[in-house]
């Protein structure tokens, strides 16, 4: 009887052995799943956050009240390649992501509406940045609603009869702003000082283009471009024809704060600047020797012209004869107008 009750004891023993044994290894096998599981639910927010760092949201946002601007259709283009990277559309709370940029490039986004993005017959907001994966938002002010700061020279687009015709262009809306009814091709074909370049050999023979616009605006292989003086000529000829009562004034080398003193006073400043404020380029094979002269200059490859209609805070509007209504942070624009030699040409009554 006692050796039934030992081995039943020692029976007992051994399973309570064993079932502690058993417990424990099912503590450690659950402990096994349970960091298993973990981390594996850890992993796709360390991917998440992997792919946030690669993104910026941008919050396209209304100018003066600072509201969020829906819809806006946005895109963002390599300042050193000119190719553009990624297109979005805001959200109804203005937002749009982009995931394609890289750490330290300089980039040009812009925000219009999306019949603008089709027609090209609205306002456009530009501003260049450096993309700073510390920073995953940036806050784009818009203006897209006219303001009664802002003179409302009418839209008149340059393309497609005058590739080249951004100058001529500018003047012609400007014109038609104080009342005058004259065409931008009547402007270009009867106004606008002109002068052909002709190729001798290698080189290349024109105009200086403070004298005369440099080949035709219209001929998109050949022509160049045209400085202040001209355009002042081609203003003051079409004036005196048609009896208008305006003046015009050559503006170069006018500092920011005349000129956005008379934009303050009512008179829009014709204003050569670059293609989206980008840094000028210069390109010796197209380049001409100026008439009288034994240089040849090198040729500007993005000059532009455009219409300085109205400064709103670190904002300036400006009618651009490619783009029609556009917003430019005003030191990066008159940083532009400068890194051009300061060209300007104001009409006024």
């Amino acid at each position: 009887m006692n050796n039934e009750n030992g081995e039943g004891a020692a029976l007992r023993l051994r399973i309570g052995a064993e079932f502690v044994l058993w417990t424990g290894y099912k503590r450690l096998l659950l402990i096994g799943i349970l960091i298993i599981m973990l981390l594996s639910g850890c992993q796709p927010f360390s991917w998440q956050d992997a792919e946030q760092k690669n993104q910026l949201t941008v919050l396209t946002v209304e100018f003066n009240s600072g509201a969020p601007i829906p819809n806006l259709f946005l895109t963002v283009t390599d300042v050193q390649t000119g190719e553009v990277v990624e297109e979005a559309i805001g959200s109804e709370e203005g937002e749009a992501i982009f995931s394609k940029l890289k750490a330290g490039r300089e980039y040009a986004i812009a925000a219009t509406t999306l019949e603008n993005s089709t027609t090209n017959n609205g306002y456009t907001t530009i501003e260049n940045f450096t993309y700073d994966t510390t920073k995953p938002y940036y806050r784009l002010q818009t203006h897209f609603l006219r303001d009664d700061q802002e003179l409302d020279v009418p839209v008149v687009m340059q393309n497609p009869e005058l590739p080249h015709g951004c100058e001529i262009t500018s003047l012609t809306a400007v014109l038609n702003y104080f009342g005058m009814n004259v065409s931008k091709l009547e402007m270009t074909d009867k106004y606008l000082p002109k002068q052909e370049i002709r190729t001798v050999g290698n080189q290349r023979f024109g105009p200086n283009p403070n004298d005369a616009f440099a080949g035709n605006p219209r001929d998109k292989a050949r022509g160049m471009y045209v400085f202040a003086a001209p355009i002042v000529k081609a203003a003051e000829a079409v004036i005196t024809d048609k009896q208008a009562g305006l003046h015009v004034k050559n503006m170069s080398n006018a500092s920011q704060d005349d000129i956005l003193q008379l934009v303050r006073e009512g008179i829009p400043v014709v204003t050569w600047v670059t293609l989206d404020l980008s840094k000028p380029k210069r390109k010796a094979e197209r380049g001409w020797i100026y008439t009288g002269e034994t240089t040849r200059h090198d040729a500007f490859m993005n000059l532009h012209a455009v219409v300085l209609t109205g400064h709103l805070g670190d904002k300036v509007v400006v009618m651009d004869p490619l783009k029609g209504y556009v917003t430019y942070n005003v030191d990066q624009f008159f940083k532009s107008y400068q890194e051009l030699g300061k060209q300007a040409v104001a009409v006024h009554k």
